[in-house]
């Protein structure tokens, strides 16, 4: 019983947040996936011209994205990955890193949609809780 020896990490990451970074790993993961594919099939490229069940599809993004806005999309997803990784290596920078750009991508399509918001609130409920636990351990990164 004496000779038990905790073995540690160089990170000393608790469990809930290994838990909380590899729930936005992934929300990050598809914000990124959504932003490449919004460029890929944006008619302003035209790279795509589809019909059938594809094309709902693709119109669809078109409606909702649009060149510009996958671009700042795929653009602050990536910071927010960067603030992930930070967060994951234990960095209070990573908090900043993921939540601001997150924040951006909340306010933007607030003001640019109008009246249709309200599709982007259960994405609005999952940036919100992550920030907030992730705030709520910021004491516990160095």
């Amino acid at each position: 019983m004496e000779n038990q020896t905790e073995v540690k990490g160089n990170n000393d990451r608790p469990i809930f947040m290994t838990v909380l970074c590899v729930i936005a790993y992934i929300h990050i993961g598809a914000s990124i996936i959504m932003g490449t594919l919004g460029i890929i099939m944006s008619p302003e490229l035209g790279w795509f011209r589809s019909s059938g069940i594809f094309g709902l599809f693709t119109d669809g993004m078109n409606h909702l994205l649009g060149l510009t806005w996958s671009l700042v999309m795929l653009v602050l997803s990536i910071i927010a990955f960067i603030g992930i990784i930070q967060i994951w290596r234990m960095k209070r920078l990573g908090v900043y890193l993921f939540s601001i750009p997150l924040f951006i991508t909340i306010i933007l399509p607030l003001i640019l949609m109008g009246m249709g918001w309200w599709i982007l609130i259960p994405n609005i409920i999952v940036i919100f809780f992550l920030i907030f636990l992730f705030a709520l351990n910021y004491e516990k990164l160095r």
